[in-house]
């Protein structure tokens, strides 16, 4: 053993070698023996050097991409997390880059370049990831936080490239037991690879939402003037198809009334959960900028807010499945940065919404408007279970009335819901009655909101439908529950829309998460100068909210994707010009979890939105 641990150290020290600390606690295990073990070692050694390094660059740009709802503490709990991976994947990096690096030396003798080139196998793909992470998910922070985070990733990579060569160097000298000349210009020749690579970042465009730690006012924008009221209607699950199915039993007449008033556009369908669709739909930009896909979220311990999808390391998102202790919560809007239609609306005239996805919490969001009514998609599930009041409703006295009202009116609809459906089985007839009562106190509260004279604008989310059709998958007398509920819909909620003829009306119709995947949906426009019985060009989620804005007199954004079509507008007023942006909102003032989390994720278990 003696005589080997001599001959190893001067063959290093010869080929220059051994000259720091970091080689020679890298390279012992190589010096006293050369079988797998002692490879795995020297990774794992490896590893744990670069780890805390890259896992305080991941924590960096996370916190970054989610300001303001991450902070100091929150970015050191991240890099606890971020290290333990970035050490695991760092070690399987490094033994993949010595085994490449034993088969080349295997096949044509150890060389000086086979160490470097085994580092870039490790430092290209590490380094190209942080660049597109950071390019993804990266915040408003100008050239001079770019700058600060590219030269960081350039220099941790650049080190872990020299870690994955030493380890590289022993898998070599433990396969051949030859020790290669050391490479002098391999720092040059390392940063010639990694500075074209970490260019790449000045041409990948920004997918996420400016971040920032106050909230943005919008671009200055001259108010449009008084106009007819304005009532946004969403159904979820009703389709084209459904629509045609049920005319042919009389099931529609109230709709088609609505159809035959205004203008109707076929809208595509996006194979997306309806959280994501919704907000898409309210907000006018996609999820990657809005950050709502699902009705759930993933937090961490010790992390104050779920992280946003696409703004952490991708293997995160495995890893809080299997490795990490992370625990299910709702979905809500505390982490939705871009402003939805009724906070821009609400910026000039009050508005109302009840039951939208990503509406909680109501209230306490830096740049939220003052006035108005939010009733949160929380409000239903507490009053059912008897819940106390948490930022549920805007303003928050709206709680108690509309538990003090809540009782009686569960009453009314139940008498209403048995004359309609008593022909149902029990167990269908269960499932429907979910269903009717989540929809009647929507609605319910939509119209005691605009008895409010100064509501200019509703948004009114009704996702009945979906939920029934879901539900009822495979069911044999689904066709009859569902003829029943939607003509329930259009003999209720429909033929009150169609009959405000002094309001604008808006209505959109998603075909839901049963429906086939060519199935769409359609918006309809009645009033705001649009044509009778004119059929406009196919639109997608990211259209709606111009539609909207154009509706209420309210410009669009240059940040929205989508577009307000002319078809069937050509009488109506101009668009007026569109605006830079409708401004960010800003952090939340409490904390943006809830003690009635758990209820809530086990509520949305039950409708189907989680598993």
């Amino acid at each position: 053993m003696t005589e080997r641990y001599d001959e190893v150290r001067n063959q290093l020290v010869e080929r220059g070698y051994l000259q720091g600390r970091i080689e020679r606690f890298l390279l012992r295990d190589l010096i006293t023996g050369a079988g797998p073990r002692a490879l795995a070692r020297t990774s794992f050694k490896a590893a744990l050097l670069g780890a805390p390094l890259l896992g305080g660059l991941l924590a960096a740009s996370t916190v970054a991409a989610n300001r303001p709802l991450l902070g100091a503490r929150d970015a050191l709990v991240l890099w606890l997390y971020f290290a333990f991976l970035a050490g695991a994947a760092l070690f399987a990096l490094d033994l993949l880059a010595a085994a490449v690096a034993r088969a080349w030396a295997r096949r044509r003798g150890a060389r000086s370049s086979d160490a470097l080139r085994a580092g870039l196998i490790v430092a290209v793909p590490v380094l190209l990831y942080l660049v597109v992470l950071w390019a993804r998910g990266r915040p408003d922070g100008g050239v001079g936080e770019d700058a600060l985070f590219l030269a960081g990733a350039v220099a941790t990579v650049a080190l872990v490239a020299w870690l994955a060569g030493l380890v590289s160097l022993a898998g070599i000298v433990g396969r051949t037991g030859e020790v290669p000349d050391r490479n002098r210009r391999s720092a040059l020749l390392l940063l010639a690879v990694l500075l074209p690579v970490a260019a790449a970042f000045f041409v990948i465009p920004r997918t996420t939402a400016p971040g920032g730690s106050r909230a943005i006012p919008p671009s200055d924008f001259a108010p449009a003037p008084r106009i007819q009221r304005l009532l946004v209607v969403g159904i979820d699950g009703l389709d084209g198809a459904l629509v045609e199915a049920e005319a042919d039993h009389g099931a529609t007449e109230n709709l088609l009334t609505l159809f035959a008033r205004g203008a109707l556009y076929p809208k595509h369908r996006e194979p997306a959960e309806p959280a994501e669709v919704w907000t898409t739909i309210a907000t006018g930009m996609g999820a990657d900028a809005h950050g709502v896909r699902s009705a759930g979220a993933t937090r961490l311990p010790g992390v104050a807010a779920p992280i946003a999808v696409r703004s952490g390391p991708a293997p995160f998102y495995a890893a809080l499945r299997f490795l990490l202790p992370a625990r299910t919560v709702p979905a809500s809007g505390a982490g939705r940065r871009v402003r939805a239609l009724w906070e821009i609306a609400g910026l000039t005239r009050p508005s109302a919404v009840v039951g939208w996805w990503a509406s909680w919490p109501a209230s306490g969001t830096e740049g939220d408007p003052k006035a108005g009514y939010v009733v949160s998609d929380r409000v239903l599930a507490k009053l059912l279970s008897n819940g106390a009041e948490d930022r549920d409703t805007a303003p928050a006295s709206l709680y108690a009335r509309l538990a003090r009202d809540f009782p009686a009116e569960r009453e009314a609809w139940r008498a209403s819901f048995e004359a309609r459906f008593l022909y149902l089985p029990p167990n269908t007839r269960a499932l429907a009655w979910e269903s009717f009562l989540i929809d009647s106190f929507a609605w319910r509260t939509t119209l005691r909101l605009l008895d409010d004279p100064e509501v200019a604008t509703s948004f009114t989310y009704l996702p009945g439908l979906d939920i029934l059709r879901t539900r009822l998958s495979g069911i044999p007398d689904a066709p009859d529950a569902l003829e029943s509920y939607v003509r329930w819909l259009d003999a209720s909620i429909l033929a009150e829309l169609s009959a405000r003829l002094d309001d604008r009306i808006l209505l959109i119709a998603d075909p839901g998460r049963s429906a086939a995947r060519d199935e769409e949906g359609f918006v309809a426009v009645a009033g705001g100068g649009a044509v009778p019985l004119c059929v406009g060009p196919p639109v997608g989620d990211l259209d709606v909210a111009p539609i909207a804005l154009r509706l209420a007199g309210l410009p669009a954004s240059r940040e929205m994707q989508g577009v307000a079509p002319g078809r069937c507008f050509e009488g109506a007023p101009p668009l007026p010009p569109a605006l830079a942006t409708w401004g960010r909102r800003g952090r939340p003032a409490e904390t943006p979890a809830s003690d009635y989390d758990p209820e809530m994720v086990e509520r949305l278990k039950s409708l189907g939105y989680l598993r």
